[in-house]
């Protein structure tokens, strides 16, 4: 049985902590049933200020730098170049915060956690659309079960290369784990609410149309990754079925390269059992 944490370090929203509660119990079995992939024994959600998320998502920086000088052999060279991207990309949460609804990541301990601004999700006009919060929370579910499945092996490094994931790029990951997460929300939704919720439809603040600007998607969550990630996904369950899906998660030989995001039907050919 899951056990769900969910705690709200704003001290401001106990009733939304109580619904995200409650939700995940609810999406949990369908969010199972519909990926094939087992549920964590537990999972964490956080609610935070923006300056908590911010902090948090730099901690999370911080520990995936700390893993690698850790696991991999690095030289100083390769130490100060890594340190010098963290704090250069310490500037990026002021940026992208009011855009990201939650966040799935290893904290400072190493724990896996799901941070949430509750005042981004007011920007985003999330908190009056009960559909739009199962979604995020059924997204950020399927993150957790698909860290879960990939069983210690790390996808998030600043040495790919020294990981062994050679050519593989930020796009090609993020295309199927976003991807995927989009399509089994989608398939939640629709199942609770008898079609799929979009969160992108809310009205949004203007706070929120500052930040959505081209310059800033860039830097931060990719728009392409969860649309196009997720009828490509889509197409793969309906050809292979999601157990084909779920080999990914532990061989990365098996993620789309770019050329294969651009001509889905290449990657889905190749990935057949």
């Amino acid at each position: 049985m899951i056990k769900i944490e969910v705690l709200d370090d704003t001290r401001r929203h106990p009733e939304l902590a109580e619904e995200i509660s409650h939700i995940l119990g609810k999406v949990a079995p369908i969010v199972q049933e519909v990926t094939g992939l087992p549920l964590p024994a537990t999972v964490c959600y956080r609610l935070l200020s923006p300056k908590g998320w911010r902090q948090a998502f730099w901690r999370s920086g911080d520990h995936t730098l700390t893993q690698d000088m850790a696991d991999l052999e690095l030289t100083p060279k390769e130490i100060d170049a890594a340190r010098m991207g963290v704090k250069v990309g310490r500037s990026l949460p002021f940026l992208i915060w009011p855009l990201v609804l939650a966040n799935t990541q290893r904290a400072a301990d190493g724990q896996r956690q799901t941070i949430i601004a509750p005042r981004a999700w007011r920007h985003a006009g999330l908190l009056a659309n009960e559909p739009a919060i199962h979604q995020v929370v059924a997204h950020e579910l399927v993150h957790h079960m698909q860290d879960e499945a990939r069983s210690g092996a790390v996808w998030k490094t600043y040495f790919p290369g020294k990981r062994g994931m050679g050519p593989i790029s930020r796009i090609s990951i993020m295309t199927v784990v976003e991807g995927h997460a989009d399509w089994v929300d989608r398939q939640v939704t629709t199942r609770l609410f008898g079609t799929p919720a979009d969160h992108r439809q809310a009205r949004k603040s203007w706070r929120y149309r500052l930040h959505d600007r081209p310059i800033i998607r860039r830097l931060g969550p990719s728009r392409e990754a969860y649309e196009h990630g997720g009828v490509l996904l889509e197409r793969a369950v309906e050809a292979h079925g999601s157990h084909t899906i779920n080999r990914i998660w532990k061989d990365l030989s098996l993620l789309p390269t770019e050329e294969e995001i651009r001509d889905g039907d290449a990657w889905i050919d190749r990935i057949a059992v």
